[in-house]
C-alpha cells in the first residue's frame, strides 16, 4: 500500500527537485511550473506553461440527478461544459463552449482562489475556499435554442479535519510531474434548469472534486473510473480509479476508496471494456485484489476534436457499478447500484 507523507511546503524545490508521492492535503504552492522537464536542455518560462494542462471538475450527483461541469486551461484554447443528466427520465442536456487562447482562468491553488470561464450568456466560477473548508460553484447559462437556462450555486464541503483527501505526484518521466487532487465530499446548494429548482441536500448528496496540473506528453491516454454514494450505515463511500502513462502505476497512481472520509491506496488499476462501444459493460478491478468492479453505462458524454496536430477523443459513460471493495483487514464492503463515471481519453496536444 502506498504511503501517505505529509505535504512539503512545495511541489517543486528550487533546485528543480520534485516531491513525489501520495500527500495528506493539496499542496498550498503548487508550483508546477518550476518543474525541469527536460534533463538535457532548460524550458523557457513561456513553453512550459504552453505545455501544462491544468482543470477542476465537479460532478455532482443526487438521487435523481447528475450535474457534471470543467473549467478546463488548454493553453491554446479555453473548454468549460456544464451538463445536467436526469437519471429518472435518462435524459440528458449540455452547454458546452470552446474559446481560443487563455479563456479558461484555473486556480493556483484550492486554499483561497478561484476558477472561471465567462463570455456572454454563460457565466461557471469556482471559488476554492479550503482555509474555511469548502468550495462553491457559481453558475448562470442563458438558454438558448433547445437548451434551458440554468442557474444556482452548490457548496462542497472538504473538511480537512474529517476528510482524508487524495493528493497525487507522479512522474510523467522524472522531469515532467504529474499533479492531481481529488475529494467526495457532502454537497449542498439549489441548481434551477429552466423552471425546475433542484435541491442538493448535504444529508444525501455527494461532490466529486478532480482538480489537475500536468505535463502531459503530446501523445496521451488514460482510462478512469469514480463513484460516490451513502451505503446502509449511512457512510459516504467513494473511489478513483485510474490508468494512464505512467509506467510505475503499481506505486505511482491516483487509485483510492473512500470510507466515512478515510482513504485507502490501492495498486495499480486494470480496465476491460469495448473501445469500439463504451456502453458496453466494463469490468474494473485493481492488481491487489482489493477492488473488484462491474459497470453498467446508461448513457455517455462524447466529443471528437480534429484541428491540425490537435486530436482528442473523449468518451465519459455515466451509469451504476456494482462490486466490492476489501480493505487491509479483509473486510468486504458491498458496492451496490453506485452511481458514477468512467472515461477513455487519447489525446494529442
Amino acid at each position: 500500500m502506498r504511503k501517505v507523507t505529509e505535504t512539503p511546503a512545495r511541489m517543486v524545490e528550487q533546485d528543480g527537485t520534485i516531491h513525489f508521492g501520495t500527500f495528506r492535503s493539496p499542496f498550498a504552492n503548487a508550483n508546477i511550473l518550476d518543474a525541469p522537464l527536460y534533463e538535457s536542455r532548460k524550458a523557457s518560462a513561456w513553453w512550459k506553461n504552453f505545455r501544462l494542462k491544468e482543470w477542476q471538475h465537479f460532478g455532482v450527483i443526487t438521487p435523481s440527478h447528475y450535474f457534471g461541469m470543467v473549467i478546463f486551461d488548454a493553453k491554446f484554447m479555453g473548454v468549460s461544459f456544464f451538463y445536467a443528466y436526469d437519471r429518472i427520465a435518462n435524459k440528458r442536456f449540455e452547454h458546452s463552449v470552446q474559446l481560443p487562447g487563455r479563456a479558461s482562468r484555473v486556480a493556483a491553488q484550492v486554499y483561497d482562489d478561484f476558477c472561471e470561464f465567462k463570455k456572454s450568456g454563460y457565466h461557471l466560477r469556482f471559488e476554492n475556499k479550503l482555509f474555511e473548508g469548502f468550495h462553491k460553484i457559481s453558475v448562470d447559462i442563458k438558454g438558448r435554442k433547445n437548451l434551458p437556462a440554468v442557474k444556482g450555486e452548490i457548496k462542497i464541503f472538504e473538511d480537512l479535519k474529517n476528510i482524508e483527501p487524495l493528493v497525487q505526484v507522479s512522474p510523467v518521466t522524472p522531469f515532467r510531474p504529474f499533479y492531481t487532487h481529488k475529494v467526495a465530499a457532502p454537497a449542498e446548494g439549489v441548481i434551477r434548469i429552466g423552471d425546475k429548482e433542484i435541491k442538493i441536500d448535504r444529508k444525501q448528496d455527494v461532490a466529486l472534486m478532480d482538480e489537475q496540473k500536468t505535463y502531459y506528453p503530446y501523445v496521451s491516454f488514460w482510462k478512469w473510473a469514480t463513484a460516490a454514494g451513502y451505503n446502509e450505515y449511512g457512510e459516504l463511500m467513494a473511489f478513483n480509479l485510474c490508468q494512464n502513462m505512467i509506467e510505475d502505476d503499481e506505486d505511482y497512481n491516483e487509485n483510492c476508496m473512500w470510507v466515512d472520509g478515510r482513504i485507502y491506496c490501492l495498486k495499480a488499476a486494470r480496465f476491460k471494456f469495448d473501445e469500439h462501444n463504451v456502453l458496453r459493460p466494463w469490468e474494473v478491478k485493481t492488481t491487489d485484489g482489493k477492488m473488484d468492479l462491474l459497470f453498467a453505462p446508461s448513457g455517455q458524454r462524447a466529443e471528437k476534436i480534429s484541428v491540425g496536430l490537435i486530436v482528442s477523443d473523449f468518451h465519459q459513460p455515466f451509469g451504476m457499478y456494482n462490486g466490492r471493495f476489501k480493505d487491509e483487514n479483509n473486510r468486504i464492503y458491498p458496492i451496490t447500484n453506485c452511481f458514477g463515471l468512467a472515461e477513455h481519453h487519447v489525446t494529442r496536444y
